[in-house]
């Protein structure tokens, strides 16, 4: 396990949850939609993720932001991924049975808004990390979680997950650094 430290800024262990608990991202295209949505969150608006797992109905991370609010980053990232993944399931994209949960997202979606764009939980789930202790203890969950669903054996089989060596977002993560080096 890497030993993730912060030098500068406060880490953030992070959940973003899925409203209604619904599998979502175990569909492939809807799973390239979030990834890339991450891309860009890191790109242009400087989110920093140390650890992370793309489950079925969430994303955990350990994270925080080069610039800037957290809670304004992922709220962004809410927004796009809410409108993409709705126009995904409302066109109905072959091999996708996406009723049910365009009736399960309406139904948690904001009551004003006709349209019902929400695919998230409407609250953020952040807590701050900082001892060392906690930080690394998230990140052996995060990598864990994976393994405690039963969807592999071992951490580093889930391809959507910083554990993965060949995980999507290689390249995007940020190296941790040894206190000890």
């Amino acid at each position: 396990m890497r030993r993730l430290n912060r030098k500068t800024k406060e880490l953030f262990y992070v959940e973003l949850r899925l409203a209604g608990k619904v599998p979502l991202l175990v569909q492939p295209l809807i799973r390239e939609k979030m990834i890339s949505g991450l891309r860009w969150s890191c790109e242009k608006r400087g989110l920093r993720i140390y650890e992370y797992s793309i489950l079925p109905d969430k994303i955990i991370m350990i994270a925080a932001t080069a610039w800037g609010s957290l809670t304004d980053v992922l709220e962004a990232y809410k927004g796009f991924t809410s409108k993409a993944v709705m126009l995904i399931l409302r066109n109905g994209k072959p091999g996708l049975e996406t009723a049910w949960m365009v009736s399960v997202f309406q139904e948690y979606g904001p009551k004003e808004k006709s349209e019902g764009i929400h695919i998230w939980e409407e609250e953020l789930f952040i807590q701050s990390l900082y001892q060392q202790d906690d930080i690394d203890k998230s990140a052996l969950d995060i990598q864990k979680r994976a393994v405690k669903m039963g969807l592999v054996a071992k951490p580093e089989h889930y391809v959507h997950c910083s554990a993965n060596p060949q995980n999507p977002l290689d390249g995007w993560i940020v190296e941790a650094t040894d206190p000890w080096s």
